[in-house]
């Protein structure tokens, strides 16, 4: 497994097609190697590969949800849904998990390899999130 030239995390390997999707055109071409994205909160990186070539968050177009600290944060890249939604759903009324995600209609996308800048489906961020929202909340219902 690669790592992070800048915060020396080991990152995730990413496919071709979802680097070319969140990378900016004028940092084109991307070249042949494999690319690893990085998914530390507190490092600017996005994606870097093996020879030290690094993309950060001012080279992609699209927000990565747990490196950005102002609203929208993305939770969903498929839906287009934001922490900000999941909390407006909460505080209208709903109160487990599935309500939620009648509400806000995250999940099931299908796109995640190439919508979402880590290559992955989105669920791995967004169930915990929308748990620790319903723990926080006025209902406390756990899903």
């Amino acid at each position: 497994m690669a790592t992070c030239p800048s915060c020396k995390r080991e990152g995730l390997e990413v496919e071709k097609i979802t680097v070319a999707n969140h990378t900016k055109e004028k940092c084109w071409p991307l070249g042949d190697e494999k690319y690893s994205f990085c998914d530390a909160n507190d490092c600017d990186v996005v994606y870097f590969n093996a020879s030290g070539r690094t993309l950060t968050k001012d080279e992609v177009k699209t927000r990565v949800t747990f490196k950005e600290k102002n609203s929208p944060r993305p939770l969903c890249y498929c839906k287009q849904v934001t922490e900000e939604d999941v909390i407006r759903a909460i505080d209208k009324g709903a109160k487990t998990f599935d309500e939620v995600k009648q509400a806000t209609g995250i999940g099931g996308g299908g796109q995640c390899k190439i919508t979402n800048p880590a290559g992955r489906c989105c669920s791995r961020n967004y169930k915990p999130f929308i748990e620790n929202e319903l723990r926080k909340s006025d209902f406390g219902v756990a899903p």
